[in-house]
């Protein structure tokens, strides 16, 4: 039979590994963050013939330039189309932004008449400026703020929670397991360079909510496994109590896969980006809860246990 506990070293030094490489893109590279976080304008445009985000990203990106900031593109219903863009690093004043958003967005709208509507005229135009709105750094910072808040908050009262069920070790290591899952996540927006946007703080905090679950599970069944134990060791209870539950936790990571995978496949482009982290966070969490979070613990208590005698 496999044993996860003879291979612990290869598993945690692979979850290592990967955070390194997640700090280090996380400081050199940096996130690309969404106008909902950097700042900038949000122009709603109805397009009333048939169309498709992709070419809409390549005309905006064409009449943006190549200095200018990326473009997010989301269809928001059938015939209306949201594009975002970010302002130029030297613009400073006000008056200068304001002047880079009217210059901006007209040589948008020009390019999507030209495309769609060359003949427009008036309302007849098949392609209409119903919206524009400036979005202000602070308030992705707020929200962003608000999250991470959110996040400490929820650690401390898991923290708090798996003590009192448990026992102090198995909280930290359930905490440790979720800093594993979210820090992985953060280095792959890093390295991708994936949009930071509203949907990337969803992202985050469900896949917080899904691997705690799993981590629960194993420590639940190392709690029962720990009580009806005589001469085994740390190290084994959690082997024997990991494999218990392997088929429980595999079960429940395919069958939300399935379930996020057909979301998408099926859904819009919109969709597809909060789906594909969350897909990734999964696997994350599922291979942090198994091979990760139980070694920690044995490892860790069989440690005491060890200091103990030489003490």
């Amino acid at each position: 039979m496999f044993s996860i506990m003879k291979h612990k070293w290869v598993f945690m030094g692979i979850s290592f590994a990967l955070m390194i490489v997640s700090v280090i893109s996380l400081i050199v590279r940096g996130f690309n963050l969404d106008t909902d976080f950097a700042g900038g304008i949000a122009v709603t445009y109805e397009i009333k013939t048939d169309f498709n985000t992709e070419d809409v990203q390549k005309i905006v990106d064409e009449a943006l330039g190549s200095h200018q900031s990326p473009s997010s593109i989301q269809r928001s219903n059938n015939d209306e189309v949201v594009v975002k863009f970010g302002y130029e690093n030297d613009l400073k004043t006000e008056a200068d932004r304001s002047a880079f958003s009217l210059d901006r967005v007209t040589k948008i709208t020009t390019a999507l008449q030209e495309k769609y509507d060359p003949n427009a005229s008036g309302d007849d135009s098949k392609v209409l400026l119903k919206n524009q709105d400036i979005i202000s750094p602070s308030t992705g910072q707020d929200l962003a703020r608000s999250a991470l808040w959110m996040s400490i908050l929820a650690c401390i009262a898991i923290l708090f929670y798996v003590t009192l069920r448990f026992e102090f070790v198995s909280g930290v290591v359930a905490i440790f397991a979720l800093v594993h899952d979210v820090l992985i996540l953060l280095g792959l927006y890093s390295i991708m360079q994936w949009s930071v946007d509203t949907n990337f703080i969803a992202a985050i905090l469900t896949v917080l909510g899904y691997s705690i679950n799993n981590t629960i599970v194993i420590m639940d069944r190392i709690r029962e496994n720990t009580r009806h134990a005589r001469k085994e060791s740390y190290s084994e209870i959690a082997d024997k109590s990991i494999l218990q539950t392997m088929n429980r936790s595999l079960n429940t990571t395919i069958t939300t896969l399935l379930t996020i995978g057909m979301v998408y496949i099926l859904g819009v482009k919109s969709i597809q980006v909060f789906a594909l982290p969350i897909i990734i966070g999964i696997v994350i969490g599922f291979y942090s809860s198994v091979f990760v979070a139980g070694p920690l613990w044995a490892t860790w208590r069989d440690s005491a246990v060890n200091a103990k005698k030489k003490a």
